[in-house]
Formats: structure tokens, C-alpha cells, sequence
């Protein structure tokens, strides 16, 4: 039977954005709901979009800088009411919300005097649901399209024979090479976990919008793909997942998915690296054992750190 997705936003400052979850959706045998097709009706557009909602089966919400449309009855912006129909009537919901860090948003897109209760919107979004971050349309684009894969049927000709580990093997080349640009980027990993957990510094998760206080690191080995993996020694872990990686059998290999993230820092050359790397140094005169690991041989590795910080947060297990 065919599902019925309903896109919920704000329209001024999210354009682009839900112009691309439209087109995504065209790949999929889904029907569309949406301010953009509404038309003329007698009913008033909360009506509307509270009725739509009633008769769709997935609840796409995306938030900004805007709360946008306010109901003079409840005090609440139609984005909010809309979820909470939505909740109300036990929908499958997806929740993206613009990320703080790395979006690049216009001012005039921005209001102000209502950011206290759109941010008081967004911690109620961030205790009910595991969110997403985006930073630009083309990256809500990348990851809501696997979510949609869970829950909706492809068109026959949009099915993508591409292996999933060999996407992620090219999206980490790219990252390694353009982190920026690819920072947030969504990746599936072959990996095994340690027991040891630790907790998260406050750098860290502000890099990755993830909880101080509330966020985990521990050990990891990546299987598969096979790349570098001097940078992802680590994973970090959000306290709503921690119950499900403490379940593991950690002698046992997993398939996740995770986001990669980066965070620059003064440049101090125009050319450089972004992967830490190893390497052999044979002892000379210069020999210095505080400055590396010792070995029992006649070298010993010494490291070089790239420049900036990479980061690789955990999203999903799958078993």
C-alpha cells in the first residue's frame, strides 16, 4: 500500500530545502502532502494541515531560525501544532534541525524576539526523538534520503545497486581531502567496539551537537570499508543509544551507521593534511624518548597530527 509523507516547516527560510524533499520523494512510490499543494479550500490552513496530517503516515519535520505562522488561540507557531498532531496520533516521525554550527544562515531569515520559544520547541523535539542535523539543502537531501529508505518503496527504476561500503569509502576519501564541506556526512561502517567507555569532552560535542554531560567515547575498529583509520580509533556515543551498545556482545562484529565531523582551526599553512599519520623514526644522536612511544627495536613511531579535528559519532546499530 502506498504511504502518504507530510513535510512540515516553515517556508520563508526553507525553500530550497523542501524543495529537495520533494524532488527525493519523487524516487519513491509515495503520495506528497504539503503547503505547496494545498490550493484553495474552505477550511483555514491550520485546518488544512492538521487534517493532512491525520491522513498521512510519515511526519517529516524540519526547523530553522523561524517558528513562523502563530495560531492566536494556543500561542503555538502551526509548525509545532502540526507535530504535535502528529504525536498525538502516533506517526512515524523524522525530525532534521539546522545545525548551529556549520549552517550559514541570513539574518533576515532569523526571528529574533521568538528564538526562546523556538529553542524551547527544539529541546522537546530533542528529549521525545533521536534528531538530525543539517547544515544546507543538499545535505538534508544526502541524510534523509536513507531514512526514507526504511520506511518507503523505491520507484523500479531509482533502486541503487551501488554497495553502501563502497558510497561510504568515497564519501571518506572525499572527507579527507574536503572535510568541511563534507562535515555531517553520513557513513556506513563494519565495526567492532571495545568495553571501555569514557566520558565526552565539552570540545567534542560541541563540534558534533551532541550533550555534554550526556555523550560517551569508546573504542572502535573499523572492518569495512578498508581505509585509513588512524583518525577513528574513537567513536562517540549519545546517551539515548548508551543502553543499546552496553547490550552488545563485544566480541561480536556490527554493521552501523555514523556521521563524520569536522571542526577547523588556524591555518597555519596552504598545504596540509586532515588524517594523522605513523610512521617509523630510526634512533640517531637526536633520540628523545619523551617525545614518542618506545619500542623494542631500533625506531620507533612517532606521529603527526593533522591539522583541524575529525570526529565520528554513532547514529544507528544494526543487528
Amino acid at each position: 500500500m502506498k504511504k502518504t509523507v507530510f513535510i512540515s516547516s516553515t517556508f520563508t527560510d526553507l525553500k530550497e530545502e523542501r524543495k529537495e524533499i520533494w524532488e527525493l520523494l519523487k524516487k519513491f512510490n509515495v503520495s506528497i502532502r504539503g503547503m505547496e499543494q494545498f490550493g484553495a479550500r474552505k477550511e483555514d490552513s491550520l485546518t488544512t494541515c492538521l487534517t493532512e496530517i491525520e491522513q498521512s503516515d510519515i511526519y517529516v519535520g524540519i526547523l530553522g531560525y523561524r517558528l513562523g505562522s502563530i495560531d492566536k488561540k494556543s500561542g503555538k507557531s502551526f509548525t509545532q501544532l502540526e507535530y504535535e498532531k502528529a504525536y498525538e496520533l502516533e506517526k512515524e516521525i523524522l525530525i532534521y534541525l539546522m545545525d548551529d554550527e556549520s549552517s550559514k544562515v541570513s539574518p533576515s531569515l532569523i526571528e529574533f524576539d521568538k528564538i526562546p520559544k523556538l529553542n524551547s520547541f527544539k529541546e522537546l523535539l530533542k528529549e521525545r526523538h533521536t534528531i538530525d542535523t543539517f547544515k544546507d539543502s543538499d545535505d538534508l537531501k544526502n541524510k534523509i534520503e536513507r531514512q526514507f529508505e526504511k520506511h518507503l518503496k523505491k520507484k523500479k527504476e531509482e533502486i541503487d545497486t551501488k554497495d553502501e561500503y563502497i558510497l561510504s569509502k568515497e564519501t571518506l576519501e572525499r572527507f579527507f581531502l574536503i572535510p568541511k564541506a563534507i562535515s555531517g556526512a553520513e557513513v556506513k561502517l563494519k565495526v567492532t567496539f571495545d568495553t571501555n567507555l569514557f566520558p565526552a569532552s565539552k570540545s567534542i560535542c560541541q563540534i558534533t551537537n551532541m550533550e555534554f554531560g550526556k555523550t560517551v567515547c569508546a573504542n572502535i575498529k573499523i572492518n569495512k570499508p578498508k581505509i585509513d583509520a588512524e583518525n577513528f580509533k574513537n567513536i562517540f556515543i549519545d546517551y539515548k543509544l548508551l543502553d543499546k551498545y552496553l547490550s552488545l556482545d563485544k566480541s561480536k562484529e556490527y554493521e552501523i551507521y555514523g556521521n563524520i565531523w569536522f571542526h577547523d582551526t588556524k591555518v597555519n599553512s596552504t598545504i596540509t593534511r586532515f588524517k594523522d599519520i605513523s610512521y617509523k623514526v630510526y634512533i640517531d644522536d637526536d633520540y628523545e624518548p619523551d617525545d614518542f612511544e618506545s619500542q623494542p627495536y631500533d625506531y620507533y613511531i612517532k606521529r603527526e597530527q593533522g591539522e583541524g579535528q575529525i570526529v565520528l559519532t554513532l547514529k544507528e546499530i544494526k543487528e
